[in-house]
């Protein structure tokens, strides 16, 4: 706590607590401790952090991390995991009625159910939506108040899926697409606005839209989008200088333009 090289400068932060995904977790379960290191430190550069699953008592532990460390700003978005797997997509759903019941709807911004369901083809749109809609209708009968969103690549998104959801939550990479650094902040704003926020601008403006991952590698090579690299430094290449570049032009204009994301 108090690190003076930190800021609170991100609206909100993706994090999955180490050692926390089933069933590995079984084994080798997380640690509170690690948790609670890590949310001591998250919470220098944000009042918010997304979870994308409930095993293994993670959300649990962040709660805990919140209480103990007197963090009275942060909140959590509560992430639930779905694939192709009735038994484990039930488990994940369970864990989360279970937390709401036990903690007050207060301590979270909203509930995300899914990342990149489509994507990896676990489901189909039709299937996600009802998963989404009956989430909805025992949030309401529950009488609680959270915004129900579900999160997939910005080119996933229909008009038709977002406008069932309270929020859009779009995963935006530019360097999975081969963007150069320089002009990553760019072409990231560019997709976006092009692909997901276009689809709610005109018929409910009221649905929120946020970039739910964005962010640059630290290391792990290059990449040339939908092509193979010839050589090592085409296209989108890792390293802490790129990041720091990416950065650079992609928070403070975000703060400007009140762009919210998860980094």
């Amino acid at each position: 706590m108090n690190n003076a090289n930190l800021h609170k400068v991100f609206p909100g932060m993706d994090y999955t607590p180490l050692n926390s995904q089933y069933p590995d977790c079984m084994h080798v379960p997380p640690s509170q401790n690690n948790v609670t290191r890590d949310m001591a430190v998250l919470s220098q550069m944000t009042n918010a952090v997304r979870l994308y699953g409930t095993d293994c008592n993670q959300t649990e532990m962040v709660l805990h991390a919140i209480d103990r460390l007197e963090l009275k700003d942060m909140k959590v978005w509560l992430g639930v995991w779905l694939g192709n797997n009735d038994t484990t997509n039930e488990r994940q759903l369970a864990q989360m009625w279970k937390i709401l019941d036990k903690n007050d709807a207060s301590k979270f911004k909203g509930v995300i159910i899914g990342n990149e369901v489509l994507f990896r083809k676990d489901l189909t749109e039709l299937e996600l939506l009802t998963v989404i809609a009956d989430v909805k209708t025992n949030l309401t009968s529950k009488k609680i108040d959270l915004p129900v969103a579900t999160s997939d690549l910005g080119d996933n998104w229909t008009k038709q899926m977002a406008t069932k959801v309270d929020i859009v939550m779009s995963n935006v990479h530019p360097f999975f697409a081969g963007v150069e650094v320089g002009k990553a902040a760019g072409w990231t704003w560019d997709f976006w606005t092009n692909h997901d926020v276009v689809l709610t601008k005109t018929t409910d403006p009221d649905i929120k839209q946020i970039v739910a991952e964005v962010g640059w590698p630290s290391a792990g090579g290059n990449n040339c989008g939908a092509v193979n690299c010839t050589t090592e430094t085409e296209g989108s290449v890792s390293g802490v200088e790129e990041m720091n570049m990416f950065m650079d032009s992609w928070i403070c204009q975000s703060l400007a333009n009140g762009t919210e994301y998860f980094w």
